[in-house]
């Protein structure tokens, strides 16, 4: 007896899983992308490289510019990257800027008492750590308000750049340091290549990562976060930090460039990065917004409104308000767009 077999009929393929979709229009992909904040901050930076092409001509691109823009960006492109963390993680902190000018003193009198600099480099960096625990604790442990903790350490750090540093700062050139923040590669300066290197490894971080999206929950629903098993205090501890740290190398890297340290350095510059970021698309009033990149773009958009004003010897007091009009309407497209999703 002969059995009779069936064969199956074949389930259709879910189209909305296929990989082989037809791409969409390429003006669909076009304004797609300008959606996001990085789309935003993108254009705005189009439109800064125009003015600049038009207003001072091809020399605004010029390689010996661009190398001046490059190192002036440089620095606080990495702080601001390190920083943005914290941003994420829901917290500001303030203290940057001057945990920026404490680690250049540290490292820069240090240096000149002839300790050894990778040595001093490594105790500056440690210091930074402690500060970002100092803040951790009093902010995690009992649940003070980061503005408030921060704005302090800002105060008592900088009271204590102005203690260390009463007469004329000791020079400290290191050569090997100097070639790195003062050289170039390709065109390029090597410390703005190594703040674009430290950025993309903090996009890939953010945006994918288990690590990254942890930050991003507790920033954007902290109770949600605790509900799905994440050491809120523990992703906080360790943006503090790691906020912290950045700013003590930033300290480090203003010595090698600089050749020392004043007790003024670093001053106000918590609030140009964090303009500078809000710009690119992270938000301080609300964790889990942001992208790195859009920092980035943040913060060259700042650094090349600040070129043309320096090469077209404006006032550079408009640049605060160019910046800060700039700002309003990121905020304004920002809430527009719905000011809940993140790239």
């Amino acid at each position: 007896m002969t059995t009779a077999t069936t064969t199956p009929t074949p389930t259709p393929p879910n189209p909305g899983l296929l990989f082989d979709e037809p791409a969409l229009p390429l003006h669909r992909r076009i304004l797609s992308s300008f959606r996001g904040p990085v789309g935003s901050i993108s254009f705005t930076l189009a439109v800064t490289l125009l003015v600049g092409l038009v207003w001072i001509g091809p020399e605004f691109l010029s390689p010996s510019n661009i190398q001046i823009v490059g190192v002036s960006v440089a620095i606080p492109l990495i702080v601001g990257v390190m920083a943005s963390f914290a941003l994420l993680a829901g917290v500001v902190d303030l203290s940057i800027g001057s945990m920026v000018g404490f680690g250049a003193v540290v490292f820069n009198q240090l240096v000149a008492a002839g300790l050894n600099p990778w040595l001093v480099a490594l105790i500056t960096i440690l210091v930074g750590a402690v500060v970002g625990l100092t803040n951790a604790f009093v902010i995690v442990r009992f649940g003070a308000e980061p503005l408030a903790v921060t704005l302090g350490m800002l105060t008592l750090l900088r009271g204590l750049c102005q203690v260390i540093v009463v007469n004329a700062p000791p020079s400290t050139l290191i050569e090997p340091l100097y070639n790195v923040t003062q050289g170039a590669l390709l065109g390029f300066p090597t410390l703005l290549l190594i703040g674009i290197g430290v950025t993309l490894i903090a996009a890939g971080i953010v945006s994918k990562t288990r690590i990254g999206r942890k930050v991003q929950a507790v920033g954007g629903d902290d109770r949600a976060a605790a509900r799905a098993g994440i050491s809120v205090s523990k992703v906080r501890v360790i943006a503090l930090v790691v906020s912290s740290v950045g700013a003590a190398i930033g300290g480090i890297l203003y010595v090698g460039q600089l050749g020392s340290a004043s007790n003024v350095l670093g001053t106000g510059l918590e609030f140009q990065i964090y303009a500078a970021l809000m710009i690119g698309g992270y938000s301080i009033t609300r964790g889990g917004v942001g992208n790195p990149i859009g920092g980035l773009l943040g913060l060259l958009v700042v650094a090349g409104i600040t070129n043309i004003l320096n090469i077209t010897f404006i006032d550079p007091d408009y640049l605060d308000l160019i910046v800060a009009i700039i700002l309003l309407v990121a905020v304004l497209v920002d809430r527009l767009r719905g000011g809940d999703a993140f790239e």
